[in-house]
């Protein structure tokens, strides 16, 4: 299966990093975020991309297909401007898809999503989106209370208890007759929604957003131990 993948924002909350270069090559540890959510794709025998550019675009390209490149990865450049949305975005990627199905996902998470099961459930239903739904932890502290308000303890880091998109989507071509309704992840899910053709693979294990700096240190601090890779690897 090609892989998609939204690199095309401007990443404004990493403001600091980003001013200059696009946020799909912020770096952890000594290789842009985007390379890591490729390896993802690449362990698994999907080594041909499309990756989704816009925001300074030009230098994603020139990293993939610079000097010294040694993965092997087949990887086409599509973009559709600064200001397109994700479903323009997703539209103009299509023209190089090859496969049947492919795989969508976002330029800014980690995982050790089992994509092998997120396509069998997308095959199995039928769907044209399966998505990975997570659950994050909460980035504030949580109190237990008793009913008359006495704080009985403080636990840090809980997992939220709702399930969100986690990204690592298995998305049929047919998709290509909702794009025109709007924004991807308003009135194209909600129409696939309605007609029952969106479903979801819950993955409770690792996954982790780069969505601020607070997390671009994090992800980069655990790269640096060595947690990254054996959380990657499902460890």
């Amino acid at each position: 299966m090609d892989v998609v993948i939204l690199a095309g924002g401007k990443g404004t909350r990493l403001a600091e990093l980003t001013h200059e270069t696009p946020k799909g090559l912020a770096p952890i540890g000594d290789r842009p975020i985007l390379w890591h959510i490729m390896s993802i794709f690449a362990r698994f025998g999907h080594t041909r991309f499309v990756l989704c550019v816009g925001y300074e675009g030009h230098q994603i390209g020139a990293y993939f297909s610079g000097p010294g490149r040694t993965e092997g990865w087949d990887v086409v450049i599509s973009n559709a401007g600064v200001s397109a949305s994700k479903s323009q975005r997703v539209r103009a990627a299509l023209a190089h898809v090859e496969s049947d199905r492919f795989w969508l996902s976002y330029g800014d998470d980690l995982a050790d999503v089992d994509l092998p099961a997120v396509d069998r459930k997308a095959r199995a239903t039928e769907s044209i989106v399966t998505l990975s739904a997570v659950q994050p932890f909460s980035p504030f502290g949580v109190m237990d209370l008793s009913p008359d308000g006495r704080i009985l303890g403080f636990r840090e880091k809980s997992r939220m208890t709702d399930w969100i998109n986690g990204g690592f989507m298995s998305v049929s071509r047919a998709i290509e007759g909702y794009l025109g309704l709007g924004e991807l992840e308003n009135e194209v899910f909600g129409a696939l929604v309605t007609e029952g053709r969106l479903n979801a693979h819950r993955h409770t294990g690792f996954w982790k957003a780069m969505n601020t700096h607070k997390e671009y240190l994090e992800l980069n601090e655990m790269q640096a131990t060595g947690e990254l890779g054996l959380r990657m690897a499902g460890a």
